[in-house]
């Protein structure tokens, strides 16, 4: 009696008992699901303002940044090119790294381009002993271009040993403030003092007032063999010399200096131009130190004809020295 009676007593308490609430699980499971979107959205958010706001303004500085790369690697190539020519250094080396592109930031790695070329200019210089032609001096023209840039397209052009800053088909001088500082002599900013560097003088005495050897060298600037290159990735700008054999020249009658004079290239007859008062100074304080030599007649050129400087000698060797600047793009 006592187990049924416990039996049934059971039985009503389990009865009594409330059920288990089975949704307690779901809504645990929404809440989680809810949570996950609002993460995502948080992050979508973020990554549309970053993407909206930040990422332009990155590129922009990566541009920026590969540009003042650009200009300093110009401005270091100018100035060993000056110490080159100064000095007549041959057998020497040098390699500036410009990036070509940029823009490419975390998340965004669309990059720019840009490209390297350089060009030559020509001879603005032929140097003559009697008719034979046995020296000149050249000029190359060095240019880097970005395109599709994330900012200005700022680019750099180098010739006649001043660099230009150029936007578009617009120029400006990088440290002159105009192009007149650079063509004017007495100018701070003036490529003269460049220009006069191009031929070099050394003279031999017999120790009673004749000159018996006078040394004539000249530079010359031209392309490498690789002379453009183009991309998002690295260029490098080369910069190597190179020194000729001497050629002697036993009594020559002449020494003739020709000169551009040209109506339509300003800046070439002005560099020209100063090499040619160099040299004309020069031969003048020959003829006044010895004996044997003659005062220089210049001749102007007309109508785009070059200008000439001669000086006739007598008993004189001259020696002809070559510097060959090769200037490449790769």
């Amino acid at each position: 009696m006592d187990k049924s009676g416990n039996t049934g007593l059971n039985t009503g308490m389990r009865r009594d008992t409330p059920p288990r609430r089975r949704g307690c699980r779901n809504d645990d499971a929404v809440s989680s699901v809810v949570a996950l979107m609002l993460l995502l959205a948080v992050i979508a958010t973020f990554l549309s303002l970053y993407a909206t706001t930040y990422v332009p303004g990155l590129k922009e500085q990566s541009e920026i940044d590969r540009t003042n790369t650009v200009k300093e690697a110009f401005v270091g190539f100018s100035s060993d090119i000056e110490r080159i020519v100064y000095k007549k250094a041959g057998g020497v080396s040098y390699g500036y790294s410009i990036p070509l592109g940029a823009g490419d930031v975390l998340m965004s790695p669309e990059k720019s381009s840009g490209m390297l070329a350089v060009r030559n200019l020509g001879n603005f210089t032929d140097i003559y002993v009697d008719s034979d032609l046995v020296a000149n001096c050249s000029m190359v023209n060095v240019t880097f271009e970005p395109s599709y840039s994330f900012w200005e397209e700022q680019g750099y052009v180098w010739q006649y040993g001043y660099i230009n800053v150029t936007k578009g088909v617009r120029t400006t001088p990088l440290e002159a403030y105009s192009m007149d500082d650079v063509l004017n002599s007495a100018s701070e900013f003036s490529f003269s003092p460049f220009a006069r560097q191009f031929i070099g003088f050394e003279t031999k005495d017999d120790g009673s007032g004749n000159l018996v050897n006078l040394t004539v060298t000249a530079v010359s600037i031209i392309p490498g063999q690789s002379t453009f290159t183009s991309g998002n990735g690295h260029a490098v700008l080369r910069v190597r010399t190179d020194e000729t054999p001497p050629l002697t020249y036993i009594n020559p009658q002449w020494l003739n200096f020709t000169f551009t004079n040209s109506s339509t290239d300003k800046v070439a007859s002005n560099f020209s131009a100063d090499l040619a008062d160099k040299t004309e100074d020069y031969l003048k304080q020959l003829a006044f130190d010895y004996g044997n030599v003659e005062r220089p007649s210049r001749i102007p050129g007309d109508a785009g004809q070059p200008d000439t400087i001669t000086l006739e000698l007598s008993g004189v060797a001259v020696t002809v020295r070559t510097l060959t600047v090769y200037v490449s793009a790769s």
